[in-house]
Order: structure tokens, then sequence, then C-alpha cells
């Protein structure tokens, strides 16, 4: 008499359940620092629109000399990105300064983003 054998027997359902654990293991470091480095990126994005933005409204006229920040937003008709920062050494909060030259300074929390980024605490978590 033949046996009908089908499915899957219970040692080769645990042996496929370990190999997918050990693939989570590896992979799921890299995609954490891949989701970092997205969000830093995107900060950095939308501080260099911000700058642009403010130069171009200090440049009209329409932006005096300050600093904003996204507390006080509706001081002037700039749009400020729907955006809160994700780096550990932020608040979340949007600060542009402005002199004589046009923007000087883009910040989240105490994070400059523009002109030039803090290494140290942009990327530390990278």
């Amino acid at each position: 008499m033949k046996k009908n054998n089908k499915g899957f027997s219970l040692v080769e359902l645990i042996i496929v359940i370990a190999i997918m654990a050990v693939l989570i293991g590896l992979l799921a470091p890299q995609y954490l620092k891949f989701v970092q480095k997205s969000k830093v990126s995107a900060d950095l994005s939308n501080a260099q629109a911000l700058a642009t933005a403010y130069n171009a409204a200090f440049a009209e006229g329409s932006v005096a000399t300050g600093t904003y920040s996204s507390g006080n937003q509706s001081a002037c008709s700039v749009t400020w990105p729907d955006v809160k920062a994700d780096t550990s050494k932020s608040s979340g909060d949007w600060k542009v300064v402005i002199n004589a030259d046009g923007v000087s300074a883009v910040q989240i929390g105490t994070t400059n983003l523009y002109p030039k980024p803090d290494a140290s605490s942009v990327w530390a978590a990278n």
C-alpha cells in the first residue's frame, strides 16, 4: 500500500523558520540605519529649501533680518516644512536666522543644518 505524504514535516518547518529568523536578525539593523539616513537627508533637504525661500523673500524685501521659528511662522509668507526632526539631538523646532547678507543659519532644535551641517550631531546616528 502506498503512503500519501502531502505537506511538510515539523522539522522542515522549524528549519525554514530558523533561517528566516537569522535573515531578519542580519537585515534589521541595516534597515534601521537606512531609515535614519533618509530622515536626516529629508531634514537637510528641507533646510536647503527653507534657506532658498527665505533668501528669495529677503531679496524681495518681504522678510527683514532676524530670527524666524516654526512657532512664529505666521510672521511671513514663507512656507515651513511640515516635518519634525527625528534625530536624537534636536527638539523638532525649525529656526531660520537672517542677517544683512541673507540666511546665515537654519537649525532644527540646536542642530545646524544650513549652510554647513553639524557633522557630529546630524550624522552621529549613522
